[in-house]
Order: structure tokens, then C-alpha cells, then sequence
């Protein structure tokens, strides 16, 4: 067998299965342990902040443009797990990071040691065809089925790090973005601030664009932006939070990872949208329309982004919210009101709700 072929049929009957049983683990474990996770992760955000805002009191940094989260692949194979934290001003990578820190990321990482215990002994089945670093780099290509985590755990936490006073005293520039991904490399922004709020005409304009439009990773937090109708676009990973958006239109929209925390949604109507990750925590949902809308999730046994973190209703208001045909069945309704909201009787048995919240519900035939 040459070195192509064995490389090739120990990805396959080895590594493939291996992985997707190590990535099942890792899920459980993320699931059952969020609220440590959140926690560790707010207090390094926390430390660093503290760090870069005694770098600006001494004048040694101005206003931080990015605060990026690096994945440090060898410090995989080492068994150190880290992530490189750097704070960086507007010009980002074309400026030296002012600021650096380290998160570990142990817990992502905590199946690869035995993914290469395994690979190792079964690579010497292959009569010296393999050698040691062919494991170890098989390995590496496979490391973004564990940051996925990193990253959805970033997302998950951020909503408690812009409240950290440490945070709040930072001089950021005008826009301010916290990404995650590789050292140097591709990286996904999962948090985005304009400190100058922008003015309701461009914002509608944004909102309003041609169907099959994108405009996304952005903020239109804070505003007052009633009526809006979104037709069609693409608006993963925009934040509303905070936002008036009553009588609004958001049909066949791609909302994947929207945040809508303590907005106004009155009557909105998100009819044949995606929502898969979109948290609407504390928002006022009364009337809001959500039939036909999915919250699908990936269905390859290694990737569980999209879909990781849910679609999140807690302490929502949705009396009298419309949910037939929705597809959301890993939402979480904890602490929502639902009074008068209607459901179909065929899917009592796939949504999470208490014995109260179900006899609030009216339940319809279609």
C-alpha cells in the first residue's frame, strides 16, 4: 500500500469515526457545562480589558479597533490549548498588537490527545508506510470541528462581556469588532460596535435593500426603527438589541445568529425566516408572527454550528405569537409568557414547555 493509500483508509475507517464520537462528546459536555464556560470566558475577557486600559491610561495604546481570538494550532499538538488574545487600533493587522493575552482553551481540545493515541497506534499497522508527524498533521486539518466550539461559546458570551464595567471604560474606535479564528488568517467578527449609533434613513435603507441582499455582521441596536420590511435578505449575525421594531416585516430572511435582546417586535412578522441561533431574550413578541420558520440545524456528524445554541425565548413576552408549522423545536421558552399563543396540537410533544405554559397555549387543529 503506498504512503497516499494508507493515509486515505486510516482517515477513513479511523479518524472519520473517531471524530465524529469525539465531536459528540464535546457537544455534551459544552451543553451541560455553558454557564462554567460563559463564566471563565467573561472573566479572561474581563482580565483583558483591564490589561488594555492600563495600557491607555499610560498612553502606550490608543483606541482599540479589534480584539481578536487566535487559534495557536501547535499549542494543540503540545497540549497547552491556547488561543492568542490581541487588542489591535482600526488598522488591525497592517498595526502591531498593542496588547496580548492567552485564553485556555482546554476544554474544546480535551478529546484530541485520545484521537492521537489512537491514530498513532493504529498508523504502525501500516509496515512503516506512516510516521509520526503524518498523524499529527491528519489531526491538524480536522482542528475546526473543535473551535467551532471556541467560537459558538464567544457568541454565547458576549452579551454579559460588553456589560462588564472594564469593558464599558475601554476607548474604542468608531468601530469596534471582537473575531475569532486563526492567528493571522481567517477569522469570523462575532461581535460588532459603531460607537456613533447610526441614523435611521441609512438604517432602513440597509434593511430594506432588494431581496436576495446581504448585510450582515452588523449592529442596529438601540434604534427606533418601526415598519422595517426586510424581504428575502441575508442578515445572520446582525444585532437589534434593545431596538424598536414593532409592525416589522423580516419574511424569508436568513437570521441565523440575530440577536433581538429586549427589543420591541410588536406584531413582527418573521414568516419563512431562518432563526437558527437568534436570541430573542426580554423581548416584547406579543402578535409576532413565526409561521413557517426553521431553526434547522447541520446534519453532518462534525459540524453543529449552526444549531449549537439554540433559538433562545427566555423571559420573552409572545402572547398571542403565532407558531404553527414553525420548525423551532429546540427553543428554549423558559420564563416566556405564552399566554393565547397558538401552536399545533400535533406538536405538543416537540417543544420544551411546562405544564403552565401549555395550558396557556391554544392549540390548533392546522
Amino acid at each position: 500500500m503506498k504512503k497516499a493509500e494508507a493515509l486515505q483508509h486510516l482517515y477513513e475507517q479511523v479518524a472519520l469515526p473517531a471524530l465524529e464520537e469525539c465531536v459528540a462528546a464535546l457537544e455534551s459536555f459544552f451543553l451541560e457545562n455553558r454557564e462554567r464556560l460563559v463564566a471563565d470566558f467573561v472573566e479572561a475577557m474581563r482580565q483583558f480589558a483591564i490589561q488594555i486600559k492600563e495600557r491607555q491610561a499610560r498612553g502606550a495604546m490608543p483606541a482599540v479597533g479589534f480584539i481578536h481570538l487566535s487559534l495557536l494550532r501547535t499549542s494543540v499538538l503540545d497540549g497547552s490549548n491556547q488561543y492568542l488574545l490581541e487588542a489591535y487600533t482600526d488598522k488591525w493587522y497592517w498595526d502591531e498588537a498593542a496588547c496580548f493575552s492567552r485564553y485556555d482553551a482546554g476544554w474544546a481540545f480535551q478529546e484530541i490527545s485520545g484521537l492521537l493515541r489512537l491514530l498513532e497506534e493504529r498508523r504502525k499497522r501500516y509496515m512503516g508506510v506512516l510516521d509520526a508527524p503524518d498523524v499529527e498533521r491528519m489531526v491538524l486539518k480536522e482542528l475546526d470541528f473543535f473551535a467551532q466550539f471556541v467560537t459558538a461559546l464567544a457568541r454565547l458570551s458576549l452579551s454579559e462581556v460588553v456589560k462588564l464595567p472594564e469593558y464599558k471604560q475601554l476607548e474604542k474606535a468608531q468601530r469596534f469588532q471582537i473575531r475569532v479564528g486563526e492567528f493571522k488568517d481567517l477569522s469570523e467578527p462575532v461581535y460588532v460596535e459603531d460607537i456613533q449609533a447610526r441614523e435611521e434613513e441609512e438604517a432602513r435603507k440597509l434593511l430594506e435593500q432588494t431581496k436576495g441582499a446581504q448585510c450582515t455582521h452588523e449592529t442596529f441596536a438601540n434604534m427606533q426603527l418601526r415598519e422595517i420590511k426586510a424581504d428575502g435578505l441575508d442578515l445572520r449575525f446582525n444585532d437589534f438589541s434593545s431596538s424598536d421594531l414593532a409592525n416589522s416585516e423580516f419574511r424569508q430572511c436568513v437570521l441565523m445568529g440575530t440577536r433581538w435582546i429586549g427589543s420591541k417586535l410588536t406584531n413582527a412578522d418573521f414568516r419563512h425566516s431562518l432563526l437558527c441561533d437568534a436570541d430573542f431574550r426580554q423581548s416584547d413578541l406579543r402578535g409576532a408572527n413565526f409561521t413557517y420558520t426553521d431553526g434547522q440545524t447541520s446534519n453532518d456528524k462534525r459540524y453543529r454550528q449552526p444549531g449549537l445554541l439554540g433559538i433562545r425565548f427566555e423571559q420573552a413576552n409572545l402572547e398571542g405569537a403565532d407558531f404553527r408549522h414553525s420548525r423551532l423545536y429546540r427553543a428554549s421558552f423558559c420564563g416566556a409568557n405564552l399566554r393565547q399563543a397558538i401552536f399545533l396540537e400535533r406538536d405538543q410533544d416537540r417543544f420544551a414547555l411546562t405544564d403552565e405554559q401549555r395550558e396557556e397555549i391554544c392549540w390548533a387543529a392546522e
